[in-house]
């Protein structure tokens, strides 16, 4: 990592380390919130400005992308070679994901039939996951857990 942010003319501090490493261990949909308190824990004098400045570089140098749903929480997710989109939980507020590489394909030569050039995708899907529905059915409160891809 520290190679790679030297190639794009950035330094590798002791506090910046921590930040990507722990963003990186996190997963996937981290928001600048719970990676601040992840950070925090390690070492209570990394500032909040930081965290958040951090989470914007690792987007700036291609490691990470904001996911925005409309719930008014910005996530970062980790760029990966998976094409992938989002499904948003407007009950629990879960981010699920799943693969949309053949999405990709239809929507490229959809494009393509326009005479449009594509740089990027980002499918997001809002509604209600399987465990709100069930518990909605059972008149329980409370909220599923977050997957992965399939």
């Amino acid at each position: 990592m520290k190679e790679f942010l030297k190639t794009k003319g950035f330094k590798m501090t002791p506090q910046r380390e921590l930040i990507f490493r722990s963003f990186f261990e996190m997963g996937e949909h981290v928001s600048v919130d719970e990676l601040y308190d992840r950070v925090r824990r390690e070492d209570n004098s990394v500032g909040y400005a930081t965290v958040w400045r951090n989470l914007k570089l690792i987007c700036r140098v291609g490691l990470a992308e904001e996911v925005n749903i409309g719930d008014g929480i910005t996530r970062y997710d980790r760029v990966t070679k998976v094409p992938h989109g989002h499904l948003f939980c407007t009950e629990c507020k879960s981010v699920i994901e799943f693969n949309v590489e053949q999405l990709v394909g239809v929507l490229a030569q959809k494009a393509g039939e326009r005479g449009f050039t594509p740089d990027s995708f980002k499918i997001e899907v809002q509604g209600v996951c399987e465990g709100c529905r069930a518990l909605k059915a059972s008149g329980s409160n409370g909220h599923s857990e977050e997957t992965g891809l399939p």
